[in-house]
């Protein structure tokens, strides 16, 4: 398969996207059940998926193939095919959540006087046409994405850690282990990185020495996360769990902003943008496996092919469609993938990229063994 990014790309998209997607909601859905120990609850999550992150890493520098590539290679066309159609829901499945919260936050952040779906709607036409250009184009705006998030985070985290306190953080590790498993549960879909990073597979050239810096990627996302959700909860303590769109809300209380305004604003609408190109890849993904499941290419050079238009719109309207049933209903769409969800998010980020990485290991044996046999052969033909 020809290369699609680099891994300069992925290093951003391990880096910008999974910390983006996660100090909007989570950090206030952690505070609900954690209380002060919710950075502890994330960074057991992270740990999990870090080491999928990391076997996943480390499998691209042994094999230049697609997880459905080594899945057809281990189990049959017919099962690849299978995967690819179960990927592709599962990351419909992954952007709903994400979607209707970036509904609420456009609605209550951007537009105080008309919150209503309409103000929303313009989201899809966009979605609808990136959606369909591929990874390609995810790799290209993570070079925009990643530099806007790390200066967006840094202005807001000067504004605001004036005004926290660590002292509220304490007593550490008092909360029941009961609290803490119904937090991790609740906060699964947000933790999707190791499926993003599987669908990355194969479609990168990756030396050794680029294994190190996509694990470091990740491993800075998950630092900057931790923090943020260290900061979160010493600045709002106990109203913490009533703080939704945290990174709207955390640089409130900068005594300048009472003299210039709310020019934290800037740093929110940028954060914003990171947001929405992070939901973005979702649904590139998914058209992407609808395509190689119906065997069509999705691009040509920089045109869209009919069959990747027909599923990004598909696919968009389906999310339309569900955004419009559920327009009233985030808490109770949230309670459904926190209580009955949570195993497919958990099977499909932790479980099957760490199949996915033995599958690699297995293939790239497979390979040098071959090219091994090859050349005996070669040796014993030429000397007869």
């Amino acid at each position: 398969m020809k290369n699609q990014l680099c891994t300069r790309q992925v290093c951003f998209i391990m880096y910008a996207y999974p910390a983006a997607g996660k100090i909007l909601m989570m950090p206030a859905l952690l505070a609900y059940y954690c209380k002060n120990d919710l950075a502890f609850t994330a960074l057991f999550i992270f740990i999990l998926q870090a080491a999928a992150v990391c076997a996943l890493a480390a499998a691209c520098a042994r094999s230049e193939k697609t997880f459905f590539q080594l899945v057809e290679g281990a189990f049959g066309k017919v099962v690849s095919k299978i995967f690819m159609w179960l990927f592709a829901a599962f990351f419909v499945l992954s952007a709903f959540v994400p979607m209707l919260e970036q509904k609420l936050f456009v609605q209550a952040i951007f537009y105080d006087t008309i919150p209503s779906l309409i103000t929303f709607l313009p989201f899809f036409a966009l979605a609808v046409y990136v959606g369909a250009k591929g990874m390609r184009n995810a790799a290209r705006t993570a070079d925009i994405a990643a530099p806007l998030f790390i200066g967006a985070l840094v202005a807001l985290v000067i504004m605001s850690v004036g005004e926290s306190n660590l002292m509220w953080l304490l007593p550490v590790l008092k909360t029941p282990a009961s609290d803490i498993f119904s937090g991790a549960r609740f906060a699964m879909y947000n933790f999707t990185d190791g499926a993003v990073m599987l669908m990355l597979m194969g479609r990168f050239r990756a030396a050794r020495g680029d294994v190190k810096k996509i694990v470091l990627s990740y491993a800075a996302s998950a630092l900057t996360v931790l923090i943020f959700l260290v900061l979160f909860y010493s600045i709002f303590s106990v109203l913490a769990p009533d703080q939704y769109f945290a990174v709207s809300k955390m640089a409130i209380f900068f005594s300048v902003l009472s003299l210039v305004g709310r020019v934290d604003l800037i740093a929110v609408y940028a954060m914003e943008a990171c947001m929405l190109f992070g939901l973005l890849l979702y649904l590139q993904i998914a058209v992407t496996c609808v395509c190689e499941a119906i065997g069509s290419e999705q691009t040509a050079g920089r045109k869209v092919r009919p069959a990747a238009a027909a599923a990004s719109v598909a696919i968009n309207a389906i999310l339309l469609a569900l955004v419009i049933i559920f327009n009233e209903g985030y808490a109770a769409v949230q309670k459904v993938y926190g209580n009955y969800l949570w195993p497919i998010f958990l099977a499909f980020s932790f479980i099957i990229p760490a199949i996915g990485a033995v599958l690699a290991f297995i293939s790239s044996r497979g390979e040098k063994g071959g090219r091994r046999g090859g050349k005996g052969k070669e040796a014993a033909g030429g000397e007869l």
